[in-house]
This record gives C-alpha cells, sequence and structure tokens, in this order.
C-alpha cells in the first residue's frame, strides 16, 4: 500500500529542552529516566497528569547541550503551554524546533542503527527504531530544514509509514485520546518506556499501583479493518453494542490496520465492530505481551 494519504494528527513536531537544568527537570517529569541517556541513545517516554493519565507520548533523543522531544505537532503548542509551568526557577529552555527539522521514515535502511540507538552523521540524525512485523529495520531521520531528505524517505505521516508504525505496535496520543489512558494501557511498559525505578513525576503512584497491585484489563491491540478508515477516539463495539474500547491510530483507505486500547475480555469473545468499518481481524504484535 504505497498511497500518500497522510494523517495531520500524527504528523511529527520536535520540542528542544536545553539549559543547565534540562536532564534534572525531564527526570522528573516524564516516566522514563533521562539520566540513562547519552547521545547516542534515545526512547520512549509518556507524560502524564497527576492521576497517571497520559497527555503525551514522546520520543526523547539526548543530544551533547541539549534534548530534543518528539511528539504530534499538533500537541506542541499546548504541551510547550503545561511543560512551562513546572520550569520555575530551574535553568531550562524549551522551544518549539519544529521548522530546524525535517522528519523522515526509511525502511529497511542496510545502515540502520540498532534499536533505540542514535546516529549523529553530518547533520542529520538517525534514530534507530523497533521493527514490524514486515520491516526488521526502521530508521527515523531528523535533518537540517531546507536539507534534501534521504534516499528512499517516507513522510512520518504517510499511510506507509504510519502503517509501519501500527505494525510495530508503537502507541500514539493525538487531541482526540489524551488523558484517556494510563502507560501500561498504551503497553509502554512493553515497550520500556516506564521506568519503575526512578523517583517521583506526575501520576508516578496511579502507575505504580498498577503495575505492583493492580490488574490490567485494557492494553493495546493491533487491529485490520476493511471500509472507512477509523479517527483516533472513534469507539470500539462488541457484538451487543457495548463500548469495549477506542482507536488510537489507523492508516489505510479501503482498507489497512489499526492500534485501539480494549478490554483485554472483549477480544477474547471476538465479534469487534467499529461504526462505518465493514469487517474487523485481531491481529498480533512482535513483542510478548503478558495477556
Amino acid at each position: 500500500m504505497n498511497d500518500t494519504q497522510t494523517v495531520d494528527s500524527l504528523r511529527l513536531g520536535v520540542i528542544r529542552v536545553g539549559g543547565a537544568d534540562a536532564g534534572g527537570f525531564l527526570r522528573a517529569q516524564l516516566s522514563n529516566d533521562v539520566a540513562r541517556l547519552g547521545p547516542d541513545r534515545h526512547f520512549l517516554a509518556a507524560w502524564c497528569d497527576a492521576k497517571g493519565r497520559t497527555q503525551l507520548v514522546l520520543r526523547v533523543v539526548a543530544l551533547p547541550d541539549a534534548y530534543l522531544l518528539l511528539l504530534p505537532a499538533p500537541l506542541i503548542e499546548s504541551a510547550l503551554k503545561r511543560l512551562r509551568m513546572y520550569v520555575l526557577r530551574l535553568e531550562v529552555e524549551l522551544a518549539d524546533a519544529s521548522d530546524a527539522y525535517g522528519i523522515a521514515g526509511v525502511l529497511d535502511a542496510r545502515d540502520a542503527p540498532e534499536v533505540d540507538c542514535t546516529a549523529i552523521e553530518s547533520e542529520a540524525i538517525r534514530l534507530g527504531l523497533p521493527g514490524s512485523v514486515d520491516h526488521e529495520h526502521r530508521t527515523l531521520v531528523l535533518y537540517p530544514a531546507g536539507a534534501t531528505p534521504p534516499p528512499e524517505a517516507l513522510a512520518v505521516d504517510s499511510t506507509e509509514w504510519l502503517l509501519s508504525e501500527i505494525d510495530a505496535g508503537l502507541p500514539q496520543v493525538t487531541a482526540a485520546t489524551q488523558g484517556e489512558f494510563v502507560p501500561q494501557m498504551l503497553n509502554l511498559h512493553w515497550l520500556m518506556a516506564v521506568d519503575f525505578d526512578k523517583g517521583c513525576y506526575p501520576g508516578q503512584e496511579v502507575i505504580a499501583r498498577l503495575h505492583y497491585r493492580g490488574r490490567l484489563t485494557r492494553r493495546v491491540f493491533r487491529l485490520e479493518w476493511r471500509g472507512r478508515c477509523p479517527a483516533p477516539g472513534t469507539p470500539v463495539h462488541d457484538a451487543q453494542g457495548r463500548t469495549v474500547g477506542g482507536v488510537l491510530q489507523a492508516a489505510g483507505q479501503s482498507h489497512g490496520r489499526a492500534l485501539a486500547v480494549l478490554k483485554v475480555e472483549s477480544t477474547a469473545r471476538g465479534d469487534l465492530r467499529i461504526d462505518g468499518v465493514e469487517a474487523i481481524k485481531p491481529l498480533t504484535l512482535p513483542y510478548a505481551t503478558a495477556a
């Protein structure tokens, strides 16, 4: 499926976090521990509210003099406004750096960095991402705005790239799904995006309680669909018409794939339905899950 359809809500932008206290600031805000990062590494993290609900899913890239946060571009303005509320007297500079970079995806490059590794070459930053069902190697490339994109580059909001993200089981929240899920419901603990040993951050108590004492009843599933592409936030129903979850992201035109947060028990019964979608088929994820 090589069409050029794009999904604007999943177009990526960049926040640059600099200053002497940048590392400590991010360590106190995110679910993952930036103290474990160096200029050769990157990872996923969640930024949550006090109730443990995920407001942002970020890819955090450590540079020698700053951090880059990659997230959906439509969320950047509101994210900056809220993040700045926590700076207080810290020496931290937050800025929308989206105009400074082009961002592209490359599938199956021979020289792709290892997963979670960063390769900085000339002015390009290459990030090794988890593989998908059909693509063992996936690379996210940041390059100077106005420069020539890398060969075989895909727009990161294009159908082909978004399908590879879905097939890698990598969740994303948009304006339609912000504040709906704790990180575990997004499979982020299985994607090593939650560090349960680090210090406090917003929502940490709720997230830790679910991890140590709770039972995960909802999580991300991968689905194949036919019909009309469901938008983020579209409800998913069971055969009796009860809402059992909602769509996170989807790609395709008359058919494609989606990630959805669903009640675990509902997938065991099968027969899932989405309004406007003719057929839904559960698919496997490329990583292990406990339920």
